[in-house]
C-alpha cells in the first residue's frame, strides 16, 4: 500500500470512529430533519384531501388515540367525536387548500403551522368560504408519525377572501 492512500485510509477510519464515540455528526441530523419535514408535508396534505374527501378511514389512521381538537370558537373534541362529525357530514367541503405550511421537527415531534382556505357547502344549502390559521402537531409512534393535536382560528384577512373567490 502507498504511504498516501494508507493515510488517507487511516484518517477516514480516525474521523469514522471519533464520530462514533462523539455521536453522529451534525449533518447526519439535519438530513433526518429533513426526510421528516418532508414525510409531514406529505402527511399534510393527505390529511387535507382526506378531511375534503370525508375519508375517514385515513383520517382515523394518520390520528393517535389521544388526539384533541379545538375547534375555531373554541371547543374541546376528542379523537371520536371529531371522526364522527367527519362520518356525519359535519365537513362538506367543496374547495380545501393549504398554504404558508411551516413545518419544525424536534426529533421524534413535529409542530406544522399553516393556512387552509375551504369552501364548505352548509346544511341550509348556502356556501360559506373561509380562511383558518392551523397548529397540528406529530408525534412518531413506533415508526409513524401520527397527528395528537390541531387547533384552528379563523382567519379574517379580505385578502384571502378574495384569493378564494378567485378559484
Amino acid at each position: 500500500m502507498r504511504p498516501v492512500t494508507y493515510c488517507v485510509t487511516v484518517s477516514m477510519a480516525f474521523v469514522v470512529t471519533l464520530a462514533l464515540i462523539l455521536g453522529m455528526p451534525d449533518w447526519v441530523a439535519i438530513a433526518s430533519d429533513a426526510d421528516a419535514a418532508a414525510e409531514i408535508r406529505a402527511l399534510e396534505l393527505a390529511h387535507n384531501d382526506a378531511i375534503a374527501r370525508g375519508d375517514v378511514a385515513t383520517v382515523a389512521r394518520m390520528t393517535a388515540d389521544d388526539f384533541t381538537f379545538i375547534t375555531q370558537r373554541g371547543f374541546l373534541i376528542d379523537r371520536e367525536h371529531m371522526l364522527s362529525g367527519l362520518a356525519h357530514g359535519a365537513f362538506a367541503y367543496e374547495y380545501r387548500q393549504l398554504y404558508d405550511l411551516k413545518i419544525r421537527v424536534y426529533g421524534d415531534s413535529a409542530v406544522v403551522t399553516g393556512l387552509s382556505l375551504h369552501t364548505e357547502q352548509l346544511k341550509n344549502g348556502k356556501e360559506s368560504s373561509d380562511a383558518n390559521r392551523y397548529t397540528r402537531v406529530y408525534v412518531r409512534q413506533n415508526g409513524r408519525w401520527l397527528a395528537v393535536a390541531w387547533q384552528t382560528t379563523v382567519d379574517d384577512e379580505d385578502d384571502w377572501r378574495r384569493q378564494l373567490r378567485k378559484d
